[in-house]
């Protein structure tokens, strides 16, 4: 890659983002997240963390409310390990499957890409904030399968809690990513610290489009942004757009698509959740679906 003036750069090897989590519910949304973190790994010689996160069963006690004796407790205890049991298997052999196609090995030694397999047993959604934080990325695809509603509980755990970016693949569970990113930017807090979480990710894309969406609340040019990463040798530019009647994150995608881009990078929440919750945000829209891969960090 080169900058705009021709200079040639270094941006691979050492910032590259090693390690990446992908969590797992033994569930249809596993082989998309799975496959999206391959094509990282493959560029980038990263490992990956395949880890089921699975439900501990006495969790579902406090849930029953009063009326159920103990023989009907320990009915719904036995039917949450079964259930857990058979997502372990459906996991495992998803994971087996996944690599032997990926032709990714279980030695982490050397510079090709590498995985393993684990399985965490918690508190659900709040047990993946901690392995998510040892991770430099979290890849998941949109909620799919019956684990749905419990996968995107993982997601906003893992971007609220765990202080990495979280990569959600695109609806259609999508390929490559990273190659040509749009910078979804608006002069926040939350967007500044996306943008300099995933520098390892920016700084090996061919080239980045920082795109302002004026949407009548936003004060900012792309100018200081692009200034920014053209300094870092990345081979970016900027431009602002009137935001469409479909809203903020239709514009970003709708952009994305005519830039070619494969991937849109926004600060998540850059409202309060609360005002996100009540009034419906870009973050909420962007979880909804895309077509185009979405990289979320707070």
């Amino acid at each position: 890659m080169k900058t705009p003036g021709g200079a040639p750069t270094s941006n691979s090897g050492g910032s590259a983002m090693k390690r990446i989590l992908v969590p797992l519910l033994g569930d249809e949304g596993d082989r998309p997240a799975l496959d999206l973190a391959a094509a990282l790994a493959r560029r980038r010689g990263a490992h990956i963390d395949a880890m089921l996160f699975s439900r501990d069963a006495t969790d579902m006690i406090p849930l029953v409310g009063e009326g159920f004796n103990a023989a009907m407790i320990d009915s719904i205890v036995q039917a949450a390990e079964a259930q857990a049991s058979e997502r372990a298997t459906a996991a495992r052999a998803t994971y087996a499957s996944w690599r032997e196609a990926a032709g990714v090995s279980e030695d982490a030694a050397g510079s090709r890409p590498s995985a393993t397999f684990s399985t965490v047993t918690g508190h659900l959604p709040y047990a993946v904030a901690l392995p998510a934080r040892a991770a430099d990325l979290v890849v998941f695809s949109r909620g799919k399968g019956d684990s749905s509603q419990e996968r995107s509980g993982l997601i906003e755990i893992a971007m609220l809690e765990s202080g990495r970016p979280v990569l959600l693949a695109a609806s259609d569970g999508g390929g490559e990513v990273g190659r040509r990113v749009l910078v979804g930017w608006n002069g926040s807090a939350e967007a500044a610290r996306a943008v300099a979480m995933t520098m390892p990710l920016l700084s090996t894309a061919d080239a980045v489009t920082v795109l302002v969406v004026d949407d009548g609340d936003v004060t900012v040019t792309p100018d200081d942004l692009v200034r920014t990463l053209t300094l870092w040798g990345i081979a970016a530019s900027g431009r602002t757009v009137k935001v469409s009647k479909e809203g903020v994150a239709s514009t970003l995608e709708a952009e994305a698509a005519a830039d070619g881009a494969d991937m849109v990078l926004l600060g998540a929440y850059s409202h309060s959740r609360v005002r996100e919750f009540v009034m419906g945000g870009v973050t909420d829209d962007a979880l909804a679906g895309s077509s185009i891969a979405m990289l979320l960090a707070r």
